[in-house]
């Protein structure tokens, strides 16, 4: 074979071997082609790869499977520790001379004469694992050429199929670097925030007049409808009737008879000393009958409620109310300006935060999320109310800022309510503490 065919077949034999490892689906698998493939290319009698990070053997040539026990695998290990202690990442033609006296003393055993260590890594990286070769002969500038770049090549697939290590093993991660980021985190964690809460809301009249019942009764009708516009005096509801204007006949007959009676007697009474001391009993009934009169008649102009201003009917669904008995006071519903509202927020209270009037607020509307609607707090309950969903939270108001557009009263959403200044460490760790502290008992 001449030397051109002779570099020939060698470079051929070093593609093929880097097909190999870049045809290796597992890490054990390119482990095991290194050690036992390479011999092809470069002649040796017995080779085995040492993982550093994990300080393990991971293979051996001839052996598909390591016994970690074996006598031979135990004097690789004490071999390898010394070895990788070596982080410079060169080549090293190796002798028994190199080593102690106990691993120097067992080398003939176990190895051939020489031997070569041949540190893989990937990409300038600390090495992560080392290739010990050995033979009866030396070796040649020619070999360890191509060794060093088979090791290049498994490095690189090595990197790829091997899990990286957790960031705190990695080489970007220094002492310094670790010390300096956790400075920075100190740091940071004292940086103030604003402290923030989500509680459901509603917008509400801020000023609307209240209409309740006057008389007791059994709503009968409805003029209007929910959220309708109503006039100054425009009738809004009425009372049934029936009942009222029965016992207003009936007083009227009642007072008929009284007046009746008392102007007969007031006649008799000319003649009669008898009938005289009766005219006073019986005018005082007839004043009596005249007061039952007027009360009726009362009720019965009070059986029609009228919107007191201008503005919108606020009420639940007509059907909630038709045939319903209402005592006096009762509230049935209520009149407010639409260009005259606010905005009411139920702040639960586990997310209760320092509150101060004038807070900021911003309401996200359910209907439009996208365009939040500012407002300025201005009370803020100090006791927690029981809410229509069964929940405990403090009642909040806002009103909402100059400009702003008005949202439609009964339009719900969610407010962010903006609290104090607090560390930032605080601002997260707020809750978890509450909740140990709430499991813990204290």
């Amino acid at each position: 074979m001449t030397e051109s065919q002779r570099q020939l077949t060698v470079l051929s034999t070093l593609l093929q071997l880097e097909k190999s490892f870049r045809n290796a689906d597992t890490a054990e698998a390119l482990a095991y082609t290194l050690v036992n493939d390479s011999r092809s290319l470069i002649e040796f009698r017995q080779a085995a790869l040492w993982r550093i990070d994990n300080s393990e053997v991971v293979a051996v040539s001839g052996l598909s499977v390591i016994d970690t026990n074996a006598p031979y695998i135990n004097w690789l290990k004490q071999v390898f520790k010394q070895l990788s202690a070596d982080t410079s990442g060169t080549i090293r033609p190796l002798t028994a001379e190199d080593f102690e006296d106990y691993i120097a003393g067992q080398w003939p055993q176990w190895l051939p004469a020489h031997a070569l260590w041949l540190p893989v890594s990937a990409y300038g990286a600390t090495p992560q694992a080392g290739l010990l070769l050995a033979r009866e002969s030396g070796w040649t500038d020619g070999e360890l050429y191509l060794l060093e770049h088979v090791a290049d090549t498994f490095g690189h697939a090595w990197a790829a199929l091997a899990p990286r290590p957790p960031f705190w093993k990695q080489d970007w991660l220094t002492k310094k670097r670790l010390m300096t980021g956790l400075a920075v985190l100190f740091c940071l964690v004292w940086i103030p925030v604003r402290q923030t809460a989500l509680a459901p809301a509603s917008v509400i009249p801020a000023h609307p007049t209240i209409l309740r019942a006057a008389i007791d009764g059994v709503v009968d009708r409805f003029y209007v409808q929910p959220n309708e516009q109503v006039a100054k005096d425009q009738p809004l509801l009425s009372l049934e009737e029936e009942t009222i204007k029965n016992k207003l006949t009936v007083t009227r007959k009642a007072l008929a008879v009284a007046e009746a009676e008392y102007r007969k007697t007031a006649q008799q009474a000319m003649f009669d000393m008898d009938s005289k001391a009766q005219v006073n009993i019986l005018k005082s009934r007839t004043e009596q009958q005249e007061a039952e009169v007027r009360s009726m008649e009362d009720w019965l102009a009070r059986i029609d409620i009228k919107a007191p201003h201008a503005g919108i009917a606020v009420f639940s669904d007509i059907n909630d109310w038709i045939g319903k008995p209402v005592t006096v006071g009762e509230r049935i519903l209520m009149v407010a300006d639409p260009a005259d509202v606010e905005l009411e927020v139920q702040l639960p209270v586990a997310d209760a935060i320092n509150l101060e009037p004038g807070a900021k607020v911003q309401f996200f509307l359910n209907i439009d999320p996208a365009a939040p609607i500012s407002a300025d707090l201005y009370f803020a309950a100090y006791q927690a109310e029981v809410t229509p969903d069964e929940a405990l939270a403090y009642r909040l108001k806002a009103r909402f800022k100059q400009g702003e557009m008005l949202p439609r009263i009964g339009l719900k959403g969610t407010a962010k309510v903006f609290g104090s200044r607090v560390p930032f460490v605080y601002y997260v760790l707020r809750r978890p503490l509450a909740a140990l502290r709430q499991w813990m008992g204290m």
